[in-house]
């Protein structure tokens, strides 16, 4: 499956087990409109800022966050039995980068990786993973999405690499081993880790992790704290603030984003308010009859103007506009 003589090819690497399942979304990613592919510069609009330094930091017993504001956040886990790591970053630069990172606190084997939700920055530093041995995780809709939308997850992180410096030919699509449906449970020494799935909240597929001797919860895609969320991939606004309710509830002390800083209950509710919000706000400029291009100049929620991603809102805007008038995602999977 490649991206044209203009871009470098990225290569799904499936673990032979999925190859059956795997190879009629290969083939259905491989007919994937050249509209998409065409229209990826609006999508692809990753501006270079002044962030936050990233920040590596133990949270809990034995559990350590990476908190990188320009790109994407990770988590790790240290027990006897070895390392779990949770989302690889943004690119295999990043995925060796974080493995030193792991190196410095702990020489026991990498041993297991979730990725969280199919978005390129939370899993294309898988290659440096594999390369070790772990058995790397997902949800069997965040596998989907990683191949149905391959195309547009490397594209739209054209201007992300290069702005960092990072060679877009270095970048493969490193799927996982291991995928389950509803829930999984590991026990690394003497602390357990559930990993489960409530329902598509940004993206089918997000996966849950949680860390019950840590009292913490790693969201990974439906949480962002103080942050516009992609919302190109939710098949349900109403879905999505549900499942946000249902985590605030949870007895957990921390709730780890995969995007901006650790979370309080009340973090996780502020974007269950800004999603009703613009849900709202979208919904009666349709009734309204307003087209698309009316919403996208003239909505603004200024009181949401200081949250990371706002620069990207129109495009956001357009996703709900077309989600709520077709019923679909501008990208669906799986």
């Amino acid at each position: 499956m490649r991206h044209g003589d203009a871009m470098p090819a990225t290569r799904p690497i499936p673990h032979p087990r999925l190859w059956p399942r795997l190879a009629a979304l290969l083939l259905a990613a491989a007919c994937c409109s050249l509209a998409v592919a065409a229209d990826l510069a609006r999508f692809d609009n990753f501006r270079d800022r002044k962030g936050v330094p990233m920040e590596l930091k133990q949270v809990a017993p034995d559990l350590w966050f990476l908190y990188d504001d320009l790109s994407s956040n990770a988590a790790f886990l240290v027990s006897d039995d070895g390392v779990l790591v949770i989302d690889t970053r943004q690119h295999p630069q990043h995925g060796r980068e974080l493995i030193a990172m792991i190196r410095k606190v702990t020489d026991k084997p990498i041993r297991w990786v979730i990725n969280t939700h199919a978005h390129g920055d939370h899993y294309y530093g898988n290659p440096p993973f594999r390369a070790l041995g772990a058995t790397i995780i997902a949800h069997r809709d965040t596998v989907a999405g990683m191949v149905k939308n391959e195309k547009l997850e490397f594209g739209r992180r054209q201007a992300f690499f290069s702005s960092q410096g990072l060679d877009a030919k270095e970048v493969r699509t490193v799927l996982p081993d291991l995928t389950f449906d509803s829930s999984l449970r590991l026990q690394l020494g003497r602390y357990p880790v559930e990993i489960f799935y409530w329902g598509a909240g940004q993206n089918p597929g997000d996966t849950m992790i949680h860390f019950p001797a840590q009292r913490a919860l790693y969201i990974g895609g439906p949480f962002a704290r103080k942050n516009w969320s992609n919302m190109s991939f939710t098949p349900s606004i109403d879905g999505w603030i549900r499942l946000l309710e249902r985590i605030a509830k949870m007895d957990v002390d921390m709730f780890l984003p995969g995007h901006g800083d650790v979370g309080t209950r009340e973090d996780v509710l502020d974007e269950a308010r800004l999603l009703a919000d613009v849900q709202a706000g979208v919904k009666q400029a349709i009734g309204r009859g307003w087209t698309k291009e009316q919403i996208v100049k003239a909505l603004r929620f200024p009181q949401y103007a200081d949250l990371r991603n706002y620069d990207r809102v129109d495009v956001f805007l357009e996703a709900l506009h077309h989600l709520f008038t077709t019923g679909k995602p501008l990208f669906p999977y799986p």
